[in-house]
């Protein structure tokens, strides 16, 4: 398995984010929270953002619509 790095300053990868995610963090700023770190540079967060969105999008339940009568 080959982990990508999102957080170089953090040495945080896209599986710690993921990670996150599934224990409640929705941002990035939620993420670093979840460390126990802060933002030093920044430049991960969109980054971050999309590895978020990316884990929520795969966990999101599927709906069954159903017509009315």
């Amino acid at each position: 398995m080959v982990l990508m790095i999102i957080c170089n300053c953090r040495n945080i990868n896209d599986t710690s984010v993921r990670e996150a995610v599934k224990a409640g963090a929705r941002s990035p700023e939620a993420v670093q929270a979840h460390f126990g770190c802060q933002f030093n540079c920044g430049k991960c967060r969109c980054a971050m953002g999309e590895v978020i969105a990316e884990t929520l999008d795969r966990c999101a339940p599927v709906l069954e619509l159903v017509a009315a009568e």
